[in-house]
């Protein structure tokens, strides 16, 4: 099997608990995991969607309450916990070296907890704003967001690439190819949304959104520590799915 196809496995096992197995992935798989991404967002951002649909009747701040629970127990609150430790380090630390000790300390914080509170209360409330197009925000926030740590990693440095420890440091070998094909998945999924009746408005928007985050984040985080962690990469996702959230609720 090509490694690029392989690589979709893998990219389930990296940012789900899905038991699809597959170990041990050959080393090069890791490198070609990011250009599934945005597919893995868009299959999460359906189970969701499916949730919303499936409890008709209830109420929009109960559908999107069980449909973001399940989104959390599916990826294992992956990105969440990268929200979260990112506060934590860039809220407490006070040079590079406190940002990337704090980055691996498993303790949650003051800074944590609220970025987390914050942003998860954000969402309920722009799904709630959303009414019958949440599920449109559901996929679209799910796919889009986890293309833009990718399409960054193609032109920003990997902060802690010789650390061993470091659980993205394969991944960050994605580079400029995974960035322009992760690119290539963005406008065939906002093609795809402007063609089922989201409004160009909208799609304009999202994409606003997320470049800036992508610009605003990337500089900060680059004067602060010299790149991109793993860490920083879950919270650039969660600030884009929040960026887009707000973006189609505006439109």
């Amino acid at each position: 099997m090509p490694v690029w196809l392989l690589a979709f496995r893998a990219s389930l096992t990296f940012l789900t608990r899905i038991p699809v197995g597959g170990f041990p992935y050959p080393q090069k798989t890791w490198e070609w995991i990011s250009i599934w991404f945005p597919l893995v967002g868009l299959l999460l951002g359906a189970l969701q969607a499916g949730i919303w649909w499936g409890l008709d009747g209830h109420s929009d701040l109960t559908r999107a309450l069980i449909a973001v629970t399940v989104g959390v127990i599916v990826t294992g609150g992956f990105h969440e916990d990268g929200l979260s430790d990112s506060a934590d380090a860039l809220g407490g630390g006070y040079d590079r070296a406190s940002v990337l000790r704090i980055l691996k300390d498993s303790r949650i914080g003051a800074f944590g907890a609220l970025a987390l509170i914050l942003v998860l209360a954000l969402k309920l409330s722009l799904l709630v704003d959303l009414g019958v197009m949440a599920p449109v925000g559901l996929l679209l926030g799910q796919s889009l967001s986890r293309a833009v740590p990718v399409m960054q990693l193609g032109v920003q440095s990997y902060a802690r690439r010789d650390d061993p420890d470091s659980k993205s440091r394969d991944v960050a070998r994605s580079g400029r190819v995974q960035a322009v094909i992760v690119a290539l998945w963005v406008g065939a999924l906002m093609y795809a949304a402007f063609r089922l009746g989201v409004s160009s408005a909208a799609l304009i928007g999202s994409l606003i959104a997320m470049l800036c985050v992508s610009v605003t984040f990337g500089l900060y985080v680059q004067r602060r520590v010299g790149g991109l962690t793993g860490d920083f990469m879950g919270t650039i996702q969660q600030l884009s799915e929040v960026g887009i959230l707000f973006a189609l609720a505006s439109s």
